[in-house]
């Protein structure tokens, strides 16, 4: 007759590989976007970047990696653009995406010296719904949340009348470029969140004489109004 702590022994070890692998699995963030998710204008990107501040919120059990490039378009004309990173992005296989992406597709017709997007701006929603479709072939079947940018914030002390009167033109553009994103998100049954709103009008939030990076606070605010979103995701 087989010993009973034996036995027991075998019924707690059976339980384990069958459930504790799913118990004790890291869910992997991708943060996909621009200089803002990459962390510009910091000191020290690898602590205070919204994905590194998203990183310490969420704490064990998920993993966050910033795929964020300085300029980058969703546009697949702009340059640099998200779509020379999609192989790094689906080697990781991410189990969330967070897209934020927009802002330097305002750029052209006059602004951000000879760079040239908004002269393709009829091409901003498919070249989104395509990447949307290449991310959800993804083995982790990851969940998509799109994201209306930060704002542009012309309160900004120092703000010279050049980088202002810039911010003037792109910051309406910005605006019909999230009327796509919220349309796009709906369409494609993924995710929207709004980071645009609730940084509006908040210049302690942003960097000086820049008035579209956000400053150490402001990297924080993204990180935890996306945390609140992954976590209400998952609940």
């Amino acid at each position: 007759m087989m010993n009973p702590l034996k036995v027991i022994g075998c019924i707690v070890l059976s339980i384990f590989f069958l459930f504790g692998e799913d118990e004790t699995k890291t869910t992997k963030v991708a943060c996909v976007g621009d200089s803002i998710t990459h962390g510009a204008r910091l000191e020290q990107r690898d602590l205070h970047s919204y994905p590194a501040q998203l990183q310490t919120l969420l704490g064990a059990g998920y993993e966050v990696e910033n795929f964020g490039v300085s300029s980058c378009t969703l546009l697949r004309k702009g340059r640099p653009t998200v779509w020379n990173q999609l192989s790094k992005i689906e080697a990781s296989n991410p189990d969330v995406i967070v897209i934020s992406l927009g802002t330097n597709d305002t750029c052209g017709m006059g602004t951000c010296g000879d760079r040239k997007c908004w002269e393709y701006q009829d091409e901003f929603a498919d070249d989104y719904r395509d990447l949307i479709d290449r991310l959800e072939l993804l083995p982790s079947k990851p969940e998509i949340i799109i994201c209306a940018p930060t704002p542009m914030v012309l309160e900004t002390p120092g703000l010279s009348d050049t980088r202002k009167n810039g911010l003037i033109i792109r910051k309406p553009r910005l605006q019909t470029l999230i009327k796509i994103i919220k349309g796009v998100a709906k369409e494609k049954d993924v995710v929207f969140m709004d980071l645009n709103t609730p940084l509006q009008h908040r210049p302690e939030l942003f960097t000086e004489k820049d008035g579209v990076h956000p400053n150490k606070a402001g990297y924080l605010e993204i990180a935890q109004l996306i945390y609140e979103k992954i976590k209400s995701i998952g609940d």
